[in-house]
């Protein structure tokens, strides 16, 4: 499936009017059954699919190593992921109370509780990096956001060790860009707690959250922190940049892993 199509529109432009082609983002949904039972479905771009089902079940916690996972199948026609796990998952008393919308981004579903920050546990990583090396890297960052380039609708997210970028993944959401990003790198056994993140979209406390439950130290992001993400940040240790464009950005918390 296509990841943007053609449409013809009219443009107006300074009192000038005219029917001319542009590109738009595909946007399919995706309904995830776990054990013959339906989960969630995401609105997401129809790439990545595995990967955003492994990032998605990981961050919410309902699977923690690969090996939990028997089998999953794509049926990309019929927009369906079937997940068969090696344990059974009582998913009712699970998502009990958890089930929210999340800000912006198609409204999508995550299965979140402000208690979850618990089970992240303070970031103790050593990671350190330079202000020049990170606005280089947003750099590079945004040089790969072919997609974004073309359509200005979708989210980018990646992963990097400090000197360039080793997972990148584009969505028409940026939870579901941070949940392929991570679930690609999970199945290639990163050690997370030496990885940085790198995205587009705002820094909200979900985003966060699916960070720091992977013990990464510091997320950067061309966007705005948002007020619960920043308490966040400094209960768990967390390095936070927002507004990392050419040669400014702003460090809200943790300083200290940012070498002047």
């Amino acid at each position: 499936m296509e990841l943007t199509r053609q449409v013809i529109l009219t443009r107006y432009d300074r009192g000038n009017i005219e029917e001319i082609e542009d590109i738009v983002v595909t946007e399919y949904p995706l309904t995830i059954y776990l054990n013959d039972e339906e989960l969630v479905t995401l609105l997401c771009s129809p790439a990545s699919l595995e990967f955003l089902v492994i990032g998605f079940l990981l961050s919410e916690s309902i699977i923690k190593t690969k090996n939990e996972i028997s089998t999953i199948r794509i049926d990309q026609s019929k927009g369906i992921a079937y997940v068969k796990t090696n344990t059974s998952k009582d998913m009712a008393k699970y998502f009990m109370g958890k089930r929210m919308l999340t800000t912006g981004c198609g409204r999508g579903t995550i299965f979140y509780n402000i208690y979850d920050s618990m089970n992240c546990g303070i970031i103790n990583s050593d990671l350190k990096i330079s202000y020049d090396k990170i606005l280089y890297l947003m750099k590079e960052f945004a040089a790969k956001s072919q997609i974004f380039q073309s359509t200005g609708g979708v989210h980018s997210a990646a992963l990097s060790q400090g000197e360039e970028i080793l997972f990148f993944q584009e969505d028409v959401g940026r939870h579901n860009a941070l949940d392929k990003v991570l679930g690609e790198a999970f199945m290639k056994d990163v050690d997370f707690s030496k990885m940085l993140l790198l995205t587009s979209g705002r820094i909200s406390s979900e985003m966060l959250l699916k960070a720091g439950k992977r013990g990464i130290s510091t997320v950067v992001s061309r966007s705005a922190p948002m007020d619960l993400a920043l308490k966040m940040g400094m209960e768990l240790n967390m390095t936070i940049v927002g507004f990392a464009r050419g040669q400014r950005m702003n460090v809200y918390t943790g300083r200290e892993r940012i070498i002047w």
